[in-house]
């Protein structure tokens, strides 16, 4: 009876080159997963970008609408700043900036930041809300402009090395 196996020398150049391969790998894998995090960190950077122009279209939408005759003014833009209104609850009127139930909505851009506050009728002042974590996304440019009832919106910004710019033409259906 003959029992075979490997011989000691098969067993060396196996094991020599299962190393060459380990060391390969381990220098490819930390590279690998630098690549990926910077994957990563631009997909959620578009996604955070898409959610706040989200936000700022279905405002748009809303501003001006009544269940009723509320007037005008339902939507001012300024440099970085967009005030919109509408009757939220459907009872006919905007209720006024004062009121617990405001129809009054802000959008500005402050210290690189997206910002929103319910409540207001001017671009200054305190308590507004951030929109984004600061830690992660910068704003660098929100702008609005209206050309008739179609409204322009644009948002640029930056999340380590990325940079991304969102465009984006809405229809004030109210205005």
């Amino acid at each position: 009876m003959k029992i075979a196996g490997f011989s000691l020398l098969e067993m060396l150049i196996a094991m020599a080159i299962s190393a060459v391969l380990m060391i390969s790998a381990g220098r490819f894998l930390p590279l690998l997963l630098g690549e990926n995090l910077k994957l990563q960190q631009r997909v959620q950077l578009r996604q955070e970008l898409a959610q706040l122009m989200s936000t700022l279209e279905k405002a748009v939408r809303r501003a001006g609408y009544c269940n009723g005759d509320c007037g005008s003014n339902a939507l001012i833009l300024s440099s970085n700043c967009l005030l919109v209104r509408w009757d939220e609850n459907s009872n006919g009127k905007w209720e006024a900036i004062d009121h617990s139930e405001s129809d009054h909505y802000g959008y500005r851009l402050r210290q690189n930041q997206l910002e929103m506050q319910r409540g207001v009728d001017t671009c200054s002042g305190n308590g507004w809300e951030r929109l984004s974590d600061p830690a992660f996304l910068t704003i660098e440019t929100f702008s609005v402009a209206q050309a008739g009832s179609l409204i322009k919106l644009l948002l640029k910004g930056r999340a380590g090395p990325w940079s991304e710019t969102l465009e984006s033409w809405v229809e004030g259906e109210n205005l």
